[in-house]
């Protein structure tokens, strides 16, 4: 059964602490994020849950704006830490997305891309999806990469998410699905408003 059990930054610091990491972006996953959301330099990318900062510094490489959200500051320290020099325009804050309350500049209709990288299955995903097509601007593109639960190995630990949790996740939306991986147990979706 998969559970949203570890929603504290208390959690997630202890795991950064202990020197965790996660699965490193690949060379294939950037350019297939590229291609399928037809990303031009300057636009505007909020990632939620961005751990250390790996996926956003793969976004800033291609002139992307970004800003990531953690709510562990063990690890929003180390992305600051590692992303000091030659990576643009990036920016990382601790914030809790549980928490009712949106970090100050995160408007309504004021970022091009919301992107999740192997976080969603840790959020409430009916809010996430709410919140993160507010924050967007029309025709704006929702992007997750998820393990897919019914792809995953025994041994793996990663929480990922079902089919049936996937199609939920892109009911009444404009979808393209993708695999990341050929065994198909890592997934990625780009989802758009209905035009």
């Amino acid at each position: 059964m998969i559970i949203n059990d570890y929603a504290t930054a208390e959690y997630w610091d202890r795991l950064y602490t202990q020197g965790r990491s996660y699965r490193p972006v690949t060379s294939l996953e950037t350019e297939l994020f590229q291609s399928l959301v037809q990303t031009k330099p300057g636009m505007t990318v909020v990632e939620i849950g961005c751990g250390t900062g790996d996926w956003a510094r793969a976004l800033a490489s291609m002139g992307l704006s970004i800003t990531g959200y953690d709510l562990s500051g063990v690890a929003i320290a180390e992305a600051t830490k590692l992303t000091e020099h030659d990576y643009g325009d990036v920016r990382f804050a601790e914030w809790d997305i549980h928490n009712a309350t949106h970090p100050y500049g995160l408007l309504p209709q004021s970022v091009d891309i919301v992107t999740c990288r192997l976080t969603i299955a840790f959020l409430d995903r009916e809010k996430f999806v709410k919140d993160a097509f507010r924050w967007l601007k029309p025709r704006g593109f929702l992007h997750i990469v998820t393990p897919v639960h019914e792809h995953l190995k025994p041994s793996e630990k990663h929480r990922g998410l079902t089919e049936q949790q996937i199609s939920e996740l892109s009911a009444g939306l404009e979808q393209t699905r993708y695999a990341i991986e050929l065994d198909r147990s890592i997934t990625g979706l780009v989802l758009q408003q209905s035009a």
